[in-house]
């Protein structure tokens, strides 16, 4: 596949370093060693911007973003997401062929890129900044709200697929959050996390519990990458 779109794009975005000032916060030392063949990087989801914030901020490696098949669904988006290096996947029915693709890419020492949120989460306005909910009744929430509140999440089961995709490429997770920008002038901060070796975690023979272990580590590297980035 041809990059010369995608290496001009990012070339002439440069001036975008002046205009969001990326603060990079790491989380160890040993955080600031970026993995340098396949790799999983993983990141929270608050804008369609994610994916230049991210570019702007980590540079030095082609970032192929997993994406979902429905931003693809006509023939210019499809040409248009080849050229910017997407894996799109059905993110419905995540099937062998997904795997084996995004797996693939791994192993050829590419670094992929996945939001598990797989949609854009924001804050609710009805909430305050520490978490307590506002005094507004939920009786004047609407039903179709409602109901896409209380859809299940599928980060979980989305971060164990990943956890064994690391496992059978060979390639680590790298862990990384953006903090919602505020307006357009907010300076883009970004933590970035050390990457989870989960071959050497799990082992020859990984048990479904030891996956779940890994999961749950890596959620907490998350929150915790959460917490530095002020």
């Amino acid at each position: 596949m041809s990059t010369f779109i995608y290496d001009f794009v990012i070339a002439t975005a440069a001036p975008g370093l002046l205009w969001f000032r990326p603060k990079k916060y790491f989380e160890t030392p040993a955080a600031k060693k970026y993995p340098k063949g396949g790799a999983i990087m993983i990141c929270n989801h608050s804008s369609v911007f994610d994916p230049l914030y991210l570019m702007l901020s980590i540079i030095g490696r082609r970032h192929h973003y997993v994406c979902t098949d429905e931003l693809t669904s006509n023939r210019f988006s499809r040409w248009l997401f080849r050229q910017f290096l997407t894996i799109p996947i059905d993110r419905n029915n995540f099937a062998m062929s997904s795997f084996r693709e995004i797996t693939s890419n791994l192993k050829k020492g590419n670094l992929c890129v996945l939001f598990p949120e797989g949609h854009v989460v924001v804050q609710n306005s009805g909430e305050k900044e520490d978490g307590k909910a506002a005094s507004k009744s939920s009786e004047s929430v609407p039903e179709t709200k409602k109901k896409v509140e209380k859809e299940p999440p599928m980060m979980d089961n989305l971060k164990s697929g990943m956890v064994m995709m690391a496992f059978s490429s060979g390639a680590p997770i790298w862990p990384v959050y953006m903090k919602p920008r505020k307006n357009i002038f907010s300076r883009l901060r970004v933590a970035i996390g050390e990457p989870v070796d989960v071959k050497a975690m799990l082992g020859k023979m990984p048990t479904m519990e030891q996956i779940n272990e890994v999961t749950r580590y890596i959620t907490e590297k998350e929150n915790k990458l959460k917490e530095i980035c002020k």
